[in-house]
């Protein structure tokens, strides 16, 4: 069966598997398939706010190795 992952960017570290479903035709129809992207739209919003997270994270890290003025 086919499978939907949202993974966070990965271009500077290891992306995070942040949604995994597998899904069939069938769940792409009416109010399965309205559901489907509901719960696609959540993801595709943890993993932006994942990112967000790690940056900040990497420039408080870079600014806690620069020496104090």
């Amino acid at each position: 069966m086919a499978q939907i992952l949202v993974i966070t960017d990965t271009s500077e570290v290891d992306g995070e598997v942040v949604y995994r479903e597998s899904v069939g035709a069938v769940h792409l129809e009416g109010h399965a398939g309205a559901q489907l992207v509901e719960r696609l739209r959540w993801a595709v919003r943890d993993a932006q706010v994942a990112e967000h997270r790690a940056m900040l994270k990497g420039v408080e890290t870079v600014n806690e190795e620069q020496p104090a003025a």
